[in-house]
């Protein structure tokens, strides 16, 4: 799935956003009725019978391959791992051979160290955000957040946690780091008071890698900054990294569009820019201590239906959670999935799988490229992916996205207009 955003430079008003998901095509028919309704975007009528290029998912191809690679999983669980094992209640953190498995997959694809120790099981990055955001903010509490971002995380923060949203300035690298800090300085007075229980005043929640709806990374030098201004006023961040396991070829980020049969393992592929953690942990080197929260999932490169996925963080940000009543109730999150999900990283499934959909979503990369090449004016400015799901199209001055998207829609194109991706405030 890749993803397209539209969106006019000087006014939000003036833009759409286009996510070009790929199979997804005349899923739903009109007369499919409640009852019929077996997936979240039946549910939420959000396809329509054309193309909807707002589905930030996998697509059939790839999940019809999950059903082989459940099968092997299961098997191989219920082979080799007890029942107590199995049917009980996990430990908090997830089940053992899980983290241990994950560590060693996640090393080996960040090309940095990752240790089981400081992983923690979730049931997908959603589940992962209002597990911190529930134990450590409530009503009127402030998080910072990236202009622009993640639509559904800032209703999530907005609405439902009841936070005061405050938005960042961005431009091609990523949040502007003297922005955050100024922004940071005029809210101060307005944090919460720090508790030994609740030990961070406010929030920062960013999508640091290949970032919805951007596509943009942030590099070593705003990693760092960002790091060092939560550590000096006791900032929770909250790094949503859900695309970090798909970097994309060095030719296609060189500008080479051509479809290619070349295996994904032998692509020149580097690996992602280091995640946020790294440098929290960097930074806090010695000590259990940090600021910096990654917050992960499967479900961009397996199956959201898992519900599967981790946070990393230190013992500050994490013994919280692990301490906390709704852990001690029900144990770790996803217990059984996650031993499935031992089995799948253990055995190479996932290895496999993984492969498959780096070189899916790049070919799809590239055609999406391809097609804005030759038929977009030059007054669109946009750049090729680096990697994830998504390209950012900025319109000229005077194009209207709202009067974009009606226009897609007599096309049955189903497109999402920018201003979804954006809070204006900037204080509280």
């Amino acid at each position: 799935m890749i993803a397209a955003f539209f969106r006019n430079p000087a006014n939000r008003s003036n833009s759409v956003s286009l996510l070009h998901q790929f199979g997804f095509r005349r899923l739903l028919q009109s007369s499919t009725t409640e009852m019929d309704k077996t997936t979240l975007f039946q549910e939420v009528d959000i396809l329509v019978s054309g193309a909807n290029l707002g589905i930030g998912s996998p697509g059939p191809k790839e999940l019809a391959a999950c059903t082989q690679l459940f099968s092997e999983a299961t098997k191989y669980g219920m082979e080799n791992t007890s029942a107590t094992t199995l049917f009980s209640y996990g430990p908090r953190s997830g089940h053992t051979g899980y983290r241990k498995e994950l560590a060693t997959f996640l090393s080996k694809h960040y090309g940095d160290v990752v240790r089981p120790e400081d992983l923690m099981a979730n049931g997908g990055a959603s589940q992962g955000l209002a597990m911190l955001t529930s134990l450590y903010f409530s009503t009127g509490d402030i998080v910072f957040v990236e202009d622009a971002s993640y639509f559904l995380a800032l209703t999530y923060l907005k609405n439902d946690v009841g936070m005061k949203v405050v938005s960042v300035p961005t431009d091609e690298g990523g949040i502007v780091t003297s922005e955050f800090e100024r922004l940071v300085a005029e809210n101060a007075a307005h944090f919460k008071t720090v508790t030994s229980s609740k030990p961070f005043r406010a929030m920062l929640y960013t999508i640091a890698t290949y970032q919805n709806p951007t596509g943009c990374s942030l590099g070593r030098d705003r990693c760092m900054e960002i790091v060092r201004i939560a550590k000096a006023n006791d900032l929770l961040v909250v790094s949503e990294d859900v695309y970090n396991l798909l970097p994309f070829s060095k030719s296609f980020q060189d500008g080479d569009f051509s479809h290619s049969t070349v295996p994904a393992s032998e692509e020149r592929v580097d690996p992602s820019p280091l995640r946020l953690y790294h440098y929290d942990r960097l930074l806090n080197e010695g000590t259990s201590m940090g600021n910096v929260v990654s917050n992960s999932t499967f479900s961009k490169v397996l199956a959201p239906g898992a519900r599967l996925g981790w946070l990393e963080g230190s013992k500050h940000v994490l013994d919280p959670l692990r301490g906390s009543a709704f852990l001690q109730s029900g144990g770790g999150v996803q217990h059984f999935v996650s031993c499935l999900g031992e089995q799948l990283l253990a055995h190479g499934i996932q290895e496999r799988h993984l492969a498959m959909c780096r070189q899916t979503f790049e070919n799809r990369a590239k055609a999406l490229c391809r097609a804005f090449r030759e038929h977009l004016p030059a007054e669109v400015v946009w750049r090729p992916p680096a990697g994830g799901y998504f390209i950012w199209l900025r319109l000229p001055a005077g194009v209207d996205g709202m009067q974009l998207k009606k226009a897609a829609l007599k096309e049955n194109i189903s497109l999402t207009h920018g201003e979804a991706f954006s809070e204006s405030s900037s204080k509280v």
